[in-house]
């Protein structure tokens, strides 16, 4: 990959995680790397294996496709779950973070 493309992949990185409002850091402890080489990743000057892109992906809500070529994703759309989200009342937003807890857990447990 040419340093052009490093680059321009460290850029939409470095949007996203300012986007979520997140550290550098805290960002690469959520997508389980490194913070040094997130670091590498942000400023174009290391690149990314198969495995650290999906994590990335994963822990940004972003698409692989958006993080190597920037096509499609826009930064500013909408989440679809946070917009159902914002419609709901206190107690469907309660039933929401139950159903998730258990729906994450079966989903570490079946990993295991």
């Amino acid at each position: 990959m040419e340093k052009k493309q490093l680059v321009e992949i460290g850029q939409r990185l470095r949007r996203r995680r300012s986007e979520l409002g997140l550290t550098r850091e805290k960002m690469s402890e959520l997508a389980d790397i490194g913070a040094g080489y997130y670091g590498q990743l942000e400023v174009g000057t290391s690149q990314m294996s198969v495995d650290t892109l999906v994590k990335l992906s994963r822990s940004m809500h972003l698409p692989m496709e958006y993080i190597l070529l920037g096509e499609g994703w826009e930064p500013g759309d909408p989440d679809p779950v946070i917009d159902l989200l914002k419609g709901c009342t206190p107690r469907e937003l309660k039933l929401a973070r139950e159903v998730l807890t258990l729906f994450l857990a079966k989903r570490d447990h079946s990993k295991s």
